[in-house]
């Protein structure tokens, strides 16, 4: 570019940053482990301080990452929350194999909505709580996540019980049993910060589901055997 300054010809030599992401050139690719990093900052601060706790300031102290490029990838916190919290749930695990037998299907559901309720991703849901109720976004994201669990996990495990004809089809109907086990390990995590261990939920299958459940059997209930 040139610029004429009271009859003096000056050259003006603009470079365009190539890590900008709202330039019109071809940039640098995205450096995962930059995106990783940031992810797990913002899920750590959700886990302890709550949805008021994570912001673009603290996430770039602790992170070590400048804030231009931060803000490059999010523009505020709030877009950096919901895309961690997206990331976090879609490592989720929700395929259940058919293990032979009601009880060993519902073991199976159990330790994978354990794991799902870990005791650190249980803090951080429960610190989104209330805030869910004043953000549809927010709200719309878990509860997506929320109810896949339910209907690919407890609704598959029932589904092949009753095709098995080890119950009849009302057990398809019987959904407070599931808001019962997540709410008794999501309890065991964040009021009693331990994880659902074998034996906790060996002791939620053999004291509540499985004789619940068998009051809907066609046949004989089912002996305990070892999951």
């Amino acid at each position: 570019m040139r610029i004429d300054i009271d009859g003096a010809v000056f050259k003006v030599s603009i470079v365009l940053n190539a890590d900008d992401s709202n330039s019109p050139q071809q940039g640098r690719p995205r450096d995962k482990n930059l995106d990783d990093a940031l992810i797990r900052i913002t899920l750590d601060l959700l886990s302890q301080t709550g949805l008021e706790g994570v912001t673009m300031a603290k996430v770039g102290r602790l992170s070590g990452i400048p804030a231009t490029s931060i803000y490059r990838r999010y523009p505020d916190a709030k877009s950096l929350i919901m895309a961690a919290i997206e990331d976090d749930l879609a490592k989720l695990q929700l395929h259940l194999e058919d293990h032979g037998s009601l009880r060993a299907d519902l073991f199976a559901f159990l330790k994978m909505l354990a794991e799902a309720l870990n005791p650190e991703r249980a803090r951080m849901l429960a610190g989104l709580l209330l805030p869910m109720h004043h953000d549809p976004e927010l709200a719309a994201l878990l509860s997506k996540k929320l109810e896949a669990i339910r209907n690919e996990g407890w609704r598959g495990v029932i589904d092949r019980a009753v095709q098995r004809g080890a119950l009849r089809a009302q057990a398809l109907e019987v959904e407070p049993l599931d808001d019962v086990a997540q709410t008794m390990i999501f309890y065991q995590a964040v009021v009693r910060r331990m994880p659902a261990d074998e034996v906790f939920l060996n002791r939620l299958l053999d004291t509540v589901l499985m004789p619940a459940l068998q009051r809907l059997g066609d046949g004989e209930p089912e002996t305990n055997v070892d999951a």
